[in-house]
């Protein structure tokens, strides 16, 4: 839990870690006397270093990254910790653990709820939880975990709500609205097992297969989306919504290959029908000219009769 961040053997660690050098300076003025327990301000940079090593170590223990995730390579992580531990997302923390009620900025009332101060405390308290650890730093990383569960699962939402509507509604509305162009048969898997990087967690491995098919389809096709997460419904969001995508891209993909085997049909159409000018000359007949109008049956004959010495002309010529 994030209250343990706060949970200290060492009170004077804590009150450290929760004091921001403006109030250290108002005492030591108004009181001649030094501050006793110093300011965050050195503990900050050195939290700093600690939160980025342990959210990497969080994230391989985790098992990215992987192809299954949004997260494929090493540098997805780099930068997702880039994105993530901010100012913004930290201050959060703290709002959560109510430090405003905690923290010590003298006079300056209107710093509890700023943005970096509430950073720098969060930071300024990880280090101090090292030094009240004795420095262990198995303890610190256990420590640690709900801190970088909160930024994981922070930034799978804010995927979601990215997306500005349910992705599994709009998936369903999507295979209403192309029924009629094609049909596409959903099968949600769901399994729940032990992390195999961290046996004191579990997760969930969604899969989301596709069979498409139509009427004039040979032979049916299928998409298969496959994810893995903490959060069973986050989990579940993101698997619909890459379906979502996928579908539309396959469907698109398919519409255009269609098109263009109608297109490669009507040339080829075009060209066992058409005669150049010296194969005409070489035939030398008139059985491309047609009556204008057929008035009577023996018109009709008469054109039947023409039209089949035409294909006769034609299958001799293309005879090797």
């Amino acid at each position: 839990m994030l209250l343990q961040l706060l949970s200290f053997k060492n009170k004077n660690l804590l009150i450290r870690a929760l004091t921001n050098k403006i109030h250290e300076l108002e005492y030591n003025q108004k009181s001649n006397q030094t501050y006793v327990y110093g300011n965050n301000e050195d503990l900050t940079v050195a939290g700093q270093q600690f939160l980025e090593f342990y959210f990497y170590d969080y994230m391989l223990l985790q098992g990215y990254p992987n192809q299954l995730s949004c997260f494929k390579k090493p540098n997805d992580i780099i930068q997702l910790r880039q994105r993530l531990i901010n100012d913004q997302n930290l201050a959060e923390i703290g709002l959560q653990l109510n430090l405003q009620k905690f923290l010590k900025v003298g006079n300056q009332i209107q710093l509890k709820t700023n943005q970096k101060v509430l950073a720098d405390t969060i930071k300024a308290l990880i280090i101090a939880q090292y030094y009240d650890k004795f420095q262990d730093l198995e303890s610190l990383r256990n420590l640690l975990y709900p801190v970088m569960d909160f930024l994981l699962n922070k930034v799978q939402q804010e995927q979601i709500i990215q997306a500005k509507y349910n992705p599994k509604s709009s998936f369903i509305e999507y295979l209403n609205t192309i029924q009629e162009e094609i049909v596409v048969q959903p099968k949600l898997i769901i399994e729940w097992k032990k992390n195999e990087k961290n046996y004191n967690q579990s997760i969930f491995q969604i899969q989301l297969e596709l069979d498409i098919s139509n009427k004039i389809m040979v032979e049916n096709y299928q998409l298969k989306i496959q994810k893995q997460g903490i959060s069973k419904r986050i989990t579940e969001q993101q698997v619909y919504l890459e379906a979502l995508q996928e579908l539309k891209q396959w469907l698109t993909t398919y519409n255009n290959n269609q098109f263009q085997q109608a297109e490669q049909q009507a040339e080829r159409i075009n060209l066992s029908t058409s005669l150049d000018s010296q194969h005409i000359n070489n035939m030398n007949i008139t059985v491309y000219e047609f009556p204008q109008q057929i008035e009577n049956d023996t018109d009709e004959t008469e054109f039947y009769d023409q039209l089949s010495q035409m294909l006769i002309q034609i299958a001799e010529k293309d005879e090797f």
